[in-house]
């Protein structure tokens, strides 16, 4: 899945900001940004905080996108405390376009841990990372899209790493060639079958066919079976 947001794992930048990430408050000195270099997912996160709710505290990145096409939206997050948002926003024509998700943590309450434990709350494990995002269509006439993360009007700390935007669905092409088919079946990584072409006519050695709309944050596994009831699967895409 090709990724539109730049610098998504944040690896460049300064000690405050990844390089072309924007970093900051609706109130000045209300929050702040570090730019860590390990201890990410893969290396470098950003650590963003807010320390008050009359604030929220952003690192944003623009990026230019498609009209009418639908899109998903996310980043890993480990939530200590308070509101999360992934806020996508443009505007379009004059009209505000708005897309939004939240995590919430009760892990900064002043009740945690004394009177209630965190993991009663619901509350996400604030040393694992989590994965938040969004879907959404974009509008006619749209050609870019703002994307917003960090803590929402809340006090609020958190770690982010790997932004992702990109196509929501795509199409699957299969192609099965090299000797006799009988049939080809589809399946996701549930193993749910999505796609059956029945019993092929007899002498059958390629067969081609397309599935429209499939979500790309799935693997797909494609099978066939030979006439002696060989079967021969191969995972799209080939890595996780």
């Amino acid at each position: 899945m090709a990724n539109l947001m730049e610098n998504a794992e944040f690896e460049a930048g300064d000690a405050r900001a990844p390089e072309g990430w924007g970093a900051s408050t609706s109130i000045a000195d209300a929050g702040s940004f570090e730019r860590l270099t390990e201890g990410g997912r893969s290396g470098a996160f950003m650590r963003v905080e807010s320390f008050t709710s009359n604030t929220n505290a952003y690192v944003s990145r623009t990026t230019h996108v498609l009209p009418e096409t639908r899109y998903r939206a996310g980043a890993w997050v480990r939530m200590r405390g308070g509101t999360m948002i992934i806020w996508m926003h443009a505007w379009v024509d004059g009209k505000r376009f708005d897309e939004r998700t939240y995590l919430r943590s009760l892990g900064l309450n002043p009740l945690i841990p004394e009177f209630v434990r965190l993991e009663w709350t619901q509350s996400p494990d604030p040393d694992e990372w989590q994965w938040v995002e969004r879907e959404f269509s974009t509008w006619p006439n749209q050609g870019n899209i703002n994307m917003h993360l960090g803590g929402f009007f809340d006090r609020s700390s958190m770690d982010i790493d790997g932004a992702f935007l990109g196509l929501a669905r795509t199409k699957l092409t299969i192609e099965a060639t090299g000797g006799e088919i009988a049939r080809v079946r589809v399946l996701n990584d549930a193993d749910e079958e999505l796609w059956n072409s029945g019993q092929l006519a007899g002498g059958t050695t390629v067969l081609r066919h397309g599935l429209p709309d499939l979500p790309t944050d799935a693997r797909y596994r494609v099978v066939a079976t030979q006439p002696d009831g060989t079967e021969v699967a191969a995972w799209y895409p080939e890595q996780q």
